[in-house]
C-alpha cells in the first residue's frame, strides 16, 4: 500500500501547479481583452506554476517521504491562504472606501498563486535542510559508535601486545632481540596514543561554544603540569598577570599538546622550552618554542593546506588537535621551524 500511496502523495505538489495553470486558462477564457494582452497578464501565473512544478520534480527525484511531502503542501497552502487573504483584504479596503476595483478576481488569483509557489519553494528548502540535519545526526551517531568500538578494541589489543612484548624483552638474553621487542612495544604504545587522541577529538567536536578565558592562568596551569611530568626539560615563561581571550572550552588542550609534542619528539634531557604571551592589536599571541628537532616540511605543507592527502599526511594527531582547537576558538595557529633547529608554535586568540 505504501509503495502505491507515496507516488500519489508526491503528485499533490504538481497538482497545485496545475491549479495555477487552470486559473490562468480560466482568466484568458473569461476576460474579454485582446488575447495577446491576456497572455501577458497571465505570464506571471505561468512563472508561479513553473516554480511549483519544479518543486514537485525535485520532491519526486529526491525521494522525499510522505511526511516531508505533507509538510511542503502545508507550507504551500498556508502561504497561499495568507497571501490570498491579504489580497482579499486589499480589495475589501478599496471597496469600503469606494475606490475603483479593476479585475479583482485576477488580483486574488495572483495573491493565492504567489503564496502557493513561494510556500512550496520555502517548504522544499526547509525539508532539504531537515534531511541534511537528520543525515548529519545519523552519521555522527554512527561515527561515535564506530569510534567507541574501535577505541575499546584497540585498547584491549594494545594492552595484550604490550604486555607480551615487555615480558619477552625481559626474558630474552639476546640484546638485539630485546631492542627489537622494545621498538615493537614503542610502536604499539603509539597506536594506543592515537586511539586516545581520536577520543579527544571526538570530545572537542561535541560543542562549538566559545567562552572568555584567562589564557595566562590556563597557561600557568599547563606549564606546571608539564614540569611535573618532564622534570628534565628546562621551561622558561614570560606571562602577564591576565590575558582574557575568546576560546573554546578545550583551549587548554592546545597548550598541553604543544608542550607534549616538544617532549615526545625530542630527548627531554637538555631540551629547552619557552612559553610567552603577547598582545598584537586585537589579538593575543601564545608562543611555545623549543630547541629540539624540526617538523618535516611535508607535514608543514599538510597543515598549510588544512587537509591530508594520500601521499601527504601527518604521523600523528597532536598537531591536528592544536589546529582544530584554535579553529574552534575562532583563532588560528602557525607552526614554524627555527634555525638551526627547533619549532615555534604561535597560537592566535581573539581578545575577550
Amino acid at each position: 500500500m505504501s509503495r502505491t500511496g507515496l507516488p500519489t502523495t508526491r503528485l499533490l505538489v504538481p497538482l497545485l501547479g496545475a491549479c495555477i495553470l487552470l486559473l490562468a486558462a480560466g482568466h484568458v477564457a473569461v476576460d474579454g481583452d485582446v488575447l495577446a494582452y491576456e497572455l501577458v497578464e497571465v505570464s506571471i501565473l505561468l512563472v508561479f506554476a513553473a516554480a511549483v512544478f519544479y518543486v514537485g520534480y525535485r520532491v519526486d527525484a529526491g525521494g522525499f517521504g510522505r511526511p516531508s511531502v505533507w509538510r511542503i503542501l502545508a507550507a504551500s497552502l498556508g502561504a497561499g491562504a495568507v497571501i490570498g487573504g491579504l489580497s482579499g483584504v486589499y480589495l475589501l479596503g478599496r471597496l469600503l472606501t469606494g475606490e475603483p476595483i479593476s479585475e479583482g478576481w485576477f488580483v486574488l488569483m495572483i495573491g493565492w498563486s504567489l503564496g502557493v509557489s513561494g510556500g512550496a519553494v520555502v517548504g522544499f528548502v526547509l525539508e532539504e535542510l531537515r534531511r541534511e540535519q537528520e543525515a548529519q545526526a545519523l552519521m555522527t551517531k554512527r561515527l561515535a559508535i564506530l569510534q567507541r568500538v574501535l577505541r575499546h578494541n584497540i585498547r584491549n589489543e594494545v594492552t595484550i601486545l604490550s604486555g607480551i612484548g615487555n615480558d619477552a624483552a625481559e626474558s630474552t638474553d639476546d640484546p638485539e632481540l630485546a631492542e627489537r621487542l622494545e621498538t615493537m612495544t614503542d610502536h604499539v604504545d603509539r597506536v594506543y596514543q592515537l586511539s586516545e587522541k581520536s577520543q579527544l577529538l571526538s570530545d572537542l567536536w561535541k560543542t562549538t561554544e566559545v567562552l572568555p578565558v584567562d589564557l595566562a592562568a590556563v597557561t600557568r596551569q599547563e606549564v606546571s603540569r608539564f614540569r611535573d611530568a618532564h622534570p628534565d626539560v628546562v621551561v622558561t615563561t614570560s606571562l602577564p598577570e591576565e590575558a582574557l581571550v575568546q576560546s573554546h572550552e578545550s583551549g587548554y588542550v592546545a597548550i598541553r599538546e604543544a608542550l607534549q609534542n616538544a617532549a615526545e619528539h625530542n630527548a627531554t634531557e637538555g631540551l629547552n622550552v619557552s612559553v610567552s604571551i603577547e598582545e598584537a592589536g586585537d589579538e593575543t599571541l601564545l608562543h611555545v618554542v623549543d630547541d629540539g628537532s624540526s617538523i618535516p616540511e611535508a607535514e608543514l605543507d599538510v597543515l598549510a593546506q588544512s587537509e591530508e592527502l594520500p601521499l601527504q599526511h601527518l604521523t600523528g594527531l597532536g598537531l591536528w588537535v592544536i589546529y582544530w582547537v584554535l579553529e574552534l576558538s575562532g583563532g588560528d595557529v602557525e607552526f614554524e621551524n627555527r634555525d638551526p633547529s627547533g619549532v615555534r608554535v604561535t597560537m592566535r586568540f581573539e581578545q575577550a
